[in-house]
């Protein structure tokens, strides 16, 4: 049996995502994105899952009851998912992924389950997400960052050595009286 190439790789997994007509979200490491998903009715959601491709066994977001179900969450994302909207309003099943990284690119599904709909994909979405600042942008940052440090660090030594000496003069050495000895 014949291996597939990681361009094959690749091609089947566009191909799986855009038959399911995946809308591609950008985003910078580091960004807060909002992972869309509507449901077509106002009924009260029963379950709320978000899935990423490739995860086996965890959830991105399992909400289930009425609140989030931790148990199912892959770990990776614990703390960093929420709904948009507690309550999900007219039907908003959006969550919030909290500071991504490159880690986070990758397809993403909404499933929704309410007492008229039972387990209907709804949407998926393609994130990806560019890497942060540059390497010279980040050494520009130290180099500034250090400049400051300097500074800071130059002026505390003048304060101290200030009230130092002006503590010495007043009370260590008083003045002596003026006049024949």
């Amino acid at each position: 049996m014949a291996t597939l190439t990681s361009a094959q790789h690749v091609f089947m997994f566009l191909w799986i995502i855009g038959s399911v007509a995946a809308r591609v979200l950008k985003a910078k490491s580091g960004e807060d994105v909002t992972l869309q998903c509507n449901s077509p009715t106002d009924a009260a959601v029963s379950k709320l899952v978000w899935s990423r491709l490739g995860l086996k066994d965890k959830h991105v977001f399992f909400f289930s009851d009425n609140r989030l179900d931790e148990s199912s969450q892959d770990p990776r994302y614990r703390c960093r998912v929420e709904l948009k909207d507690p309550q999900m309003k007219n039907g908003d099943a959006s969550v919030v992924l909290k500071k991504v990284t490159v880690n986070d690119t990758g397809g993403y599904q909404c499933l929704v389950i309410t007492p008229n709909i039972h387990g209907k994909m709804l949407d998926s979405v393609l994130l990806v997400v560019s890497g942060g600042p540059t390497k010279e942008q980040l050494e520009e940052q130290v180099q500034r960052r250090n400049v400051w440090l300097g500074v800071g660090l130059g002026l505390v030594c003048l304060v101290v050595v200030g009230t130092a000496c002006f503590a010495l003069g007043r009370y260590v050495f008083p003045k002596l009286k003026s006049g024949p000895l």
